[in-house]
């Protein structure tokens, strides 16, 4: 299976998040907000200008920058 980051993941796409290569200080933040191994998404939008992309996981919307997203990596289902 291709793992790519989650910022390449098309928009109406959905992945699963396999790993979280980011600082401690960020990557709790993430964790605590629901983006932990193995939790589904889908990508619902993204800003006029591409930053940030908005996705939808475990019955939320939750916006992340494009440079965080980068340093998640992920499988399209």
């Amino acid at each position: 299976m291709k793992y790519v980051s989650m910022d390449q993941i098309p928009i109406h796409a959905n992945g699963r998040i396999i790993n979280i290569n980011i600082d401690n200080v960020l990557k709790k933040k993430l964790t605590d907000m629901g983006l932990v191994k193995g939790t589904e998404f889908r990508v619902d939008g993204q800003a006029p200008l591409g930053d940030p992309i908005k996705i939808n996981l475990r019955g939320y919307n939750l916006t992340i920058r494009r440079s965080d997203a980068k340093n998640i990596m992920v499988e399209q289902l």
